[in-house]
């Protein structure tokens, strides 16, 4: 059984295991290993280079070993440390790289010392050095990360004034800007879909001209009648041990209940921060649930769990905009989800604006036309105004809204009943509004998962939470999640009728 595990393992390089948003899973104490228990470890690096951000990217992995020296495989609840005496450290999930991980982002030149601190096993101490000054890829680049935004950085921090000009495909020269002292970056949001350009980055006697940058074509068409009507939240985990691991998924199955739920649109998460988790393998598996909700009429959206206002992270949600099945089925919209907290954007203060400045610059990248639902944190249920998370700036670039208000497991008493959901739900919805300052459409978040003291929502809960959902105005309600769904709650979602407009 271990031999066929590791095989599994090795197509999942570059891949993440992920716990569902909003409640991360509690964490046992006793690593799980493939091999022999970690006495030792080292850690490798990786020298990225520089990125868009105009940061210098190193990449350390941790490699465990046994007492005769021998590499083992902790598949889960290992605890590491990740620590620099400059610049931002952020932890990679032990899936992407096979083994727990971090990446160091830095904007100035010189040395990194990175101290990494093994407490779960507890086997000790490792300080790695590097410097940037010895790196020799291109410091200046320029990618675009949607059809209407094109991104270009350099490294390190610039000390003077940095002038921009842009050359189109007729060659016309057109300076675009000119980006003060101690700035790394700029956006281009003046782009065509479809169009190439070359640029010319000039800070005092230095010229830098980045290879070309070809940019994407038109995005698919959406609506927002798309997150209309009765909706669910699919996610899975590329880790074989996991309950819902994607290989234990059978599409016929799934999309038979869609189906039967009358379901309009199922939101299916392709990415945890940078992390994409549709690895080649699971491809086929989740193409053919994407094709088989399109062939029924249900709409197939992506939803990303975003954790950096980096461009690797946004980049991975336009990855997302863009996927397509084999067969060419697009995801019709994106659901972002927008949480404060280390596992997600952040805490305060900084990452109450990393929650609106990530969804404004995929709104720039996408246009105005591409359906974009924000799944926020509920003003109601967490007492939340606009001092302790953005609502009135994450809606002025949201289509939708997307609250997540999980009644059970936010509920402080234990005594809940059907009107209780109504109640609840109503003051949601108007409290919402109010907090994003204007009206808008809002798709509630339902609960169908036991999270929380309060276990499972019965079915007449369901039944209310739809009803109340309705009569309050909102457009629909998307339950979380599907994994949680047990087999009462559906027959609940599927007897209420939601007629679309």
């Amino acid at each position: 059984m271990i031999y066929a595990i590791v095989a599994v393992l090795a197509m999942l390089v570059a891949q993440a295991t992920v716990q569902p948003a909003p409640s991360p899973s509690i964490t046992p104490d006793v690593p799980v290993y493939v091999g022999n228990p970690a006495t030792h470890f080292t850690v490798e690096q990786r020298i990225e280079g520089f990125d868009p951000d105009g940061k210098a990217r190193l990449l350390l992995v941790a490699h465990f070993l046994d007492a005769q020296n021998q590499p083992t495989t902790i598949l889960a609840n290992s605890d590491l440390d990740w620590t620099a005496d400059r610049g931002h450290v952020q932890w990679q999930n032990r899936m992407r790289y096979g083994s727990p991980a971090a990446v160091v982002l830095v904007d100035t030149d010189g040395p990194i010392v990175a101290t990494i601190h093994a407490n779960k096993p507890a086997i000790g101490t490792v300080v790695v050095h590097a410097d940037t000054h010895t790196w020799t890829q291109p410091r200046v680049v320029a990618e675009a990360l949607g059809p209407h935004l094109v991104q270009l950085g350099w490294f390190p921090l610039a000390t003077l004034p940095v002038h921009l000009v842009r050359i189109d495909g007729h060659g016309t020269r057109v300076p675009i800007a000119t980006v003060p002292a101690g700035s790394s970056t700029y956006r281009d949001t003046t782009v065509r879909p479809g169009a190439q350009y070359r640029y010319v980055v000039i800070q005092g006697n230095s010229v830098a001209q980045p290879p070309p940058v070809t940019v994407p074509g038109p995005l698919p068409a959406t609506s927002i009648d798309d997150a209309s009507g009765k909706g669910i939240w699919l996610y899975w985990s590329v880790n074989p041990l996991d309950d819902n691991y994607y290989g234990k998924l059978d599409p016929s199955v799934i999309v038979d209940q869609a189906v039967k739920a009358g379901l309009h649109y199922v939101e299916l998460r392709t990415a945890y921060g940078a992390h994409w988790l549709i690895p080649p393998s699971a491809k086929p598996t989740i193409d053919a649930i994407v094709d088989g909700l399109a062939a029924h009429g249900i709409v197939p959206m992506g939803w990303t769990v975003p954790r950096e206002v980096t461009f690797e992270d946004l980049a991975t949600s336009m990855r997302t905009i863009h996927y397509r099945t084999a067969r060419g089925t697009p995801l019709r919209g994106i659901a972002i989800d927008l949480e404060r907290g280390d596992d997600f954007l952040g805490a305060d203060p900084h990452g109450l604006a990393a929650l609106w400045m990530y969804e404004h610059y995929l709104r720039e990248a996408v246009g105005p036309h591409y359906l974009i639902v924000a799944t926020v944190e509920d003003p109601s249920f967490e007492h939340l105004d606009n001092t302790k998370y953005p609502f009135r700036e994450i809606a002025r670039d949201a289509d939708v809204l997307q609250p997540m208000a999980y009644w059970r497991m936010m509920a402080r008493h234990v005594t809940i009943s059907p009107d209780t959901v109504r109640e609840m739900l109503q003051r949601s919805y108007t409290t919402l509004l109010a907090q994003a300052g204007r009206t808008m459409p809002v798709s509630i978040g339902g609960q169908t998962t036991a999270d929380g003291r309060n276990g499972y929502p019965p079915a007449d809960e369901i039944t209310a939470s739809l009803e109340a959902s309705k009569a309050a105005g909102a457009i629909g309600e998307c339950f979380f999640d599907w994994d949680g769904t047990q087999s009462y709650q559906w027959n609940a979602i599927g007897a209420f009728q939601w007629a679309l407009k």
